[in-house]
């Protein structure tokens, strides 16, 4: 390989790791034909010391700078040249470890809960041999995700069918039933309060909330009799009441 400007040899020999012999080992399942979304593998480098800052445009310098080029890209994919991706698929009738683990946004709690695992459209489950793989995972696509425990081997009895993937993962082209699964209840949702009934105020700490058709309720109308007692007598009532508060 041609010298490299001293920023891009680092990248390029993790690439050449990354692309090109264990995919896995980052949690990064390649397509067909060795490509991976851009996205992915920035995702993945970011999590690496010293690849933080690494872009799509370091890339591009690699491809341009070497030749023949190291890594091919087209449109928002990128595949290993040298040395071509690897073949990490397995025997899908090998027998799982007999637990699996996979991650997940805390979004679809409740719909895993009640029916259990399901692919994204188009594509396959991706579950780790280990927890911290699992979280590692998550994590690119929730900050907090949550655990899931698969019993592999009883869901295989089941009809479930997974295939390794390196030495790292495992790969479920079908939904994984609840049955299968352990994993916390979802939280239950909070009802929100009633809202306070029409016309009538809440009082504020400290308030008075007097009732004056209550109170004008002893006070006679004009042109009858007065009732002096009753009058007295409400307006004692609200004195004291005032002088407690």
């Amino acid at each position: 390989m041609p010298r490299l400007p001293r920023e891009l040899e680092g990248l390029a020999k993790m690439l050449a790791y990354l692309l090109g012999r264990r995919p896995d080992e980052f949690g990064l399942v390649l397509e067909e034909e060795g490509w991976l979304p851009v996205k992915q593998l920035l995702q993945a480098l970011h999590e690496e010391p010293g690849f933080a800052r690494a872009r799509r445009e370091d890339l591009e310098r690699l491809a341009a700078l070497v030749s023949p080029p190291p890594l091919e890209l087209a449109g928002e994919k990128v595949r290993s040249l040298a040395p071509p991706a690897p073949e990490l698929r397995r025997d899908p009738g090998a027998p799982p470890p007999s637990l699996l683990y996979l991650a997940i946004s805390p979004k679809i709690h409740a719909l895993v809960w009640e029916g259990g695992l399901k692919p994204p459209g188009g594509r396959e489950l991706v579950l780790a041999r280990r927890p911290d793989m699992a979280r590692r995972l998550g994590k690119r696509r929730d900050n907090h995700p949550l655990l899931v425990q698969v019993a592999a081997q009883a869901a295989t009895r089941g009809g479930t069918t997974f295939q390794a993937y390196g030495e790292e993962l495992f790969l479920a082209a079908a939904a994984i039933p609840r049955e299968f699964l352990q994993l916390p209840p979802p939280p239950k949702e909070v009802a929100p309060p009633k809202p306070a009934a029409k016309g009538k105020a809440k009082p504020m700490p400290g308030e008075l909330l007097l009732d004056l058709p209550q109170m004008l309720a002893g006070k006679p109308e004009k042109g009858k009799k007065r009732d002096e007692a009753a009058w007295k007598k409400g307006a004692r009532a609200l004195r004291k009441k005032r002088s407690r508060e």
